[in-house]
């Protein structure tokens, strides 16, 4: 009965053009629910009283307009060899401290992705940042840039490596070496792309550094050791990072 007497209620409303609320006694549109709504067909826009609205095509999104009157259907832009991924977060963190290296020569010996950080490795502090992955599917993206500079030893060679660690693991790593006089610098650049992470909240990123062979050169990244030739504007790091997930 409660039904019968909601429906004819409702179509006595509509007849009269007057505002209808359902389970609301003060209605703010000419129909007004609080409440879930199930829509079991479906849902148009646009339509007249002699013209059935659109219910859009595969792949497009219902789009709500600022001015509420011309609400309508948009097509979805993704861009190439992103499929059906869209960005879910994006952090860009920049350093400008860096690090520096100097005495004995460190280690040459190969890195395994998975290897837990050890205290061989100088952090550059303010590319570290969180991170969470809510679907199984996903990709993250990391770009890092910096500088390394040589000094103290004329043009003995200086080798390094730097790596992005994801909860303290090794995901990435490069080598590089610079070879030139007293001051050389060279511009540092690691991309890499993680696929299908675990859903999880709040994992940790940073990039960090270690030496390899420095033959008695201090050894900056990130970091001006001779100044002649860099500043800490020019030298500073920037670790951009992005995650892809279906939409």
């Amino acid at each position: 009965m409660k039904k019968i007497i909601l429906i004819t209620n409702l179509f006595l409303a509509i007849l009269f053009n007057a505002q209808v609320g359902i389970n609301t006694p003060t209605p703010v549109n000419m129909l007004d629910i609080n409440g879930d709504l199930n829509v079991r067909k479906e849902l148009r826009t646009g339509g007249t009283s002699t013209v059935k609205g659109s219910a859009g095509v595969a792949g497009t999104i219902f789009h709500n307009s600022s001015t509420l009157n011309v609400n309508d259907w948009k097509n979805i832009k993704v861009a190439d060899g992103l499929t059906s991924m869209s960005l879910f977060q994006m952090n860009t963190m920049e350093d400008k401290a860096g690090v520096s290296f100097s005495g004995n020569n460190g280690s040459t010996s190969p890195y395994d992705e998975g290897a837990t950080i050890t205290t061989a490795w100088s952090v550059l502090t303010g590319t570290q940042a969180t991170f969470s992955i809510t679907n199984a599917t996903n990709k993250v993206t990391f770009n890092f840039q910096t500088t390394a500079q040589k000094t103290g030893n004329g043009d003995e060679s200086t080798s390094f490596a730097c790596g992005i660690f994801v909860d303290n693991k090794l995901r990435a790593v490069r080598t590089d070496v610079i070879v030139g006089g007293d001051g050389t610098n060279k511009i540092f650049n690691l991309n890499a792309t993680l696929s299908n992470l675990t859903p999880k909240n709040n994992y940790t990123v940073k990039a960090a550094c270690t030496k390899r062979n420095i033959n008695n050169n201090t050894l900056g990244i990130g970091k001006a050791v001779n100044p002649e030739f860099l500043n800490a504007d020019m030298s500073q790091s920037v670790l951009t990072m992005s995650v892809l997930q279906p939409y």
